[in-house]
């Protein structure tokens, strides 16, 4: 479910700057990781507006072939504006609008050349779970943005721990904490998992998720700043981020 390459030293300004300014190909390989990223989050958007799979993957693309390209939104966002996810969030619903008053449903000649390597339903199917029910459009554009961020940090964390050697750490965490996390299920007994993975104890089992929870926190820490222009902003932002993955009252 891996969204994003891992290792990625470019923050998510710099990448909508270079997608804005630089020359033909690094603004083009720059466009193509911004929209894996936020690709999701629109989606989500458009998805619970009621439209069905298939018109909304068109939509979504659509939005990004007249938006994001044709209009170049990247050369115009600025991080002394506020953050680009609003910038985007206003963007969708002002085009769904104009695409309502001119019930258009056909693509244009560019949206012909897929802006994205991956296919639509490569993406649909394979990165995005559903969006949790009785969510209003913003809410499911905010809890996929937040969803699919914690994808990376997890993905990135997943990898570190399988390369140190600490795999029972990571499933203790994985049961206790990320799956509950994105899928809403309930966290996993300690003494199933002691009993899972032959630890010792459950003093054991709670070492190892403390061990890998820090590392979890530390690399969320790092994705968070890479979407914002200040780092006086992180721990607002992260308090957003978990406020919009909790069930709407």
């Amino acid at each position: 479910m891996q969204l994003v390459e891992a290792g990625s030293s470019h923050t998510d300004w710099s990448l909508i700057v270079e997608a804005g300014h630089a020359d033909e190909q690094a603004a083009a390989d720059a466009l193509e990781r911004l929209l894996r990223r936020y690709w999701p989050a629109v989606y989500a958007y458009i998805r619970s507006t009621g439209r069905d799979v298939h018109e909304s993957a068109d939509l979504t693309q659509g939005f990004v072939c007249d938006i994001i390209i044709s209009r170049r939104l990247c050369a115009g966002a600025d991080p002394h504006h506020g953050r680009f996810r609003n910038l985007l969030l206003t963007a969708v619903k002002n085009y769904l609008r104009q695409q309502h008053r001119r019930e258009r449903r056909m693509w244009r000649s560019e949206r012909r050349q897929k802006p994205l390597k991956l296919t639509d339903s490569q993406l649909i199917v394979a990165n995005l779970p559903p969006t949790p029910s009785h969510r209003t459009p913003d809410q499911a554009f905010c809890y996929q943005w937040t969803a699919t961020l914690i994808r990376r940090v997890l993905d990135t964390v997943g990898a570190e721990c399988l390369a140190d050697g600490l795999d029972a750490h990571w499933t203790v965490f994985e049961h206790r904490v990320a799956r509950p996390l994105l899928l809403g299920e309930p966290p996993t007994n300690y003494a199933e998992l002691v009993g899972r993975l032959g630890l010792k104890d459950t003093s054991q089992a709670r070492n190892m998720m403390v061990t890998v929870k820090r590392r979890f926190v530390a690399a969320l820490y790092l994705e968070v700043g890479q979407t914002l222009s200040s780092p006086t902003e992180i721990e607002d932002e992260l308090h957003q981020l978990l406020r919009d993955l909790e069930p709407p009252a």
